[in-house]
């Protein structure tokens, strides 16, 4: 009876008191800023999906396709983009990087069948410049309409609504519209946790959050350069890529950072509007995007990854704190079944399920339970990347390049 009475006493220093008090206050703060930030996306997506689209009042739009040796997937989605559902004047344009001969073909056979279909190349040669954002700046150029919509040859758009979905807020004044993409591997699988793994979807889904969250929130500062759009006169007037041309990349995050503002962007999140990014091998793909938007964070605002750290940094002392107080609780296991059954539950549970809502929206594989984990992993998997990152970092910088 005396060992049943030592089990369940409550009988504590301060000291345990006051750690299971700053676990429940780092529990608290962790629901309370990270809920709604996750639950943004899945109530915007919802949003898009409901609103009317109009039919009238659209932008004539100029489509810009940057092609690298894409000329497998090309045929399929330069037919997907000219048979949209568009009703006004549009035109495709194929800058044909790295002038891969089965590209040209490809647009040569389209253009006897579509009119408003056209292509140019980047220069074979180039020193120290980002081929990317030459390329890029060589399809505005080309651009005879005042909105672009940016996209790459490794593409697939599944909704023939899906440039009217993205156009439709240039008709309330927005300038620029945020789009999402989702890596799928070039050979579908029936099976999309085949696909994705959980960390990999995790990982997408973090991003996701930090950026679509933010810009949710009215401070965008990154986008994704498979679907993005834009007004041409905004891409002039911020002379282009002007500060940021001794980098590699930044042409969809660093470029947007400069020229978004919460009165001029929209975010356009149904999943009619999303973008599917074929690659053979996703995995090793996300490794590289991971490595190159790690870089290019340094030129962005810190706010965004400060706060998405500070749900890391509360998770972990949530947990030390309550695993201390446990510890120094016995042979006392109540405040170990407080943090087991009641803090770690209530906290967790809203969040991993805010998460799901959230993975379906972007059409992520939906990791429900097992987030958590997840989250807690993720800064030191963060650490890894940064540490790869910092080993490659002259790889993202344009001197000496011959290309």
């Amino acid at each position: 009876m005396a060992d049943y009475i030592y089990l369940i006493s409550l009988s504590y220093s301060p000291l345990v008191w006051g750690l299971l008090a700053a676990a429940a206050i780092c529990g608290i703060i962790l629901l309370a800023v990270m809920l709604p930030r996750v639950s943004r996306i899945s109530r915007k997506s919802r949003h898009d999906d409901e609103a009317p689209i109009p039919t009238d009042g659209y932008p004539a739009v100029s489509v810009i396709v940057y092609s690298q040796a894409d000329g497998w997937n090309l045929r399929t989605l330069l037919e997907q983009i000219l048979d949209q559902d568009y009703p006004a004047p549009m035109e495709v344009i194929v800058v044909n990087d790295e002038n891969a001969d089965s590209t040209e073909e490809v647009v040569s056979a389209l253009e006897l069948k579509y009119r408003n279909l056209y292509m140019t190349f980047a220069p074979e040669r180039s020193r120290n410049l980002s081929r990317k954002k030459l390329s890029v700046t060589l399809g505005l150029k080309a651009a005879r309409y005042p909105v672009v919509m940016l996209t790459c040859g490794n593409c697939r758009i599944e909704s023939n609504i899906w440039l009217r979905l993205m156009m439709r807020h240039f008709i309330e004044g927005y300038e620029v519209v945020l789009g999402t993409s989702r890596l799928r591997p070039t050979e579908p699988l029936d099976d999309i946790r085949a696909e994705q793994s959980r960390s990999r979807s995790f990982n997408t889904e973090w991003d996701a959050v930090r950026g679509f969250g933010a810009a949710l929130a009215g401070h965008p500062f990154m986008g994704d350069a498979a679907n993005l759009a834009y007004k041409k006169q905004l891409f002039f007037a911020n002379k282009g890529f002007s500060s940021n041309l001794n980098l590699q990349y930044g042409d969809d995050d660093i470029f947007v950072n400069e020229v978004t503002t919460k009165a001029n962007t929209a975010v356009e999140l149904s999943p009619d509007s999303q973008v599917d990014v074929l690659d053979p091998n996703p995995a090793a793909m996300s490794r590289v995007m991971r490595l190159r938007r790690m870089f290019t964070s340094a030129f962005l605002p810190k706010g965004p990854y400060l706060v998405m750290g500070l749900f890391s940094l509360l998770n972990w002392l949530m947990i030390l704190c309550g695993v201390a107080a446990a510890v120094l609780a016995l042979p006392s296991v109540v405040p170990a079944a407080a943090i087991l059954l009641v803090l770690l539950p209530a906290v967790w549970l809203p969040i991993a399920f805010a998460w799901k809502r959230s993975a379906r929206a972007l059409g992520l594989r939906q990791v429900c339970l097992s987030q958590p984990l997840l989250m807690l992993w993720h800064p030191f998997a963060n650490m890894a990347c940064r540490i790869r990152s910092r080993r490659q970092r002259n790889e993202n910088y344009t001197w000496g390049t011959k290309l």
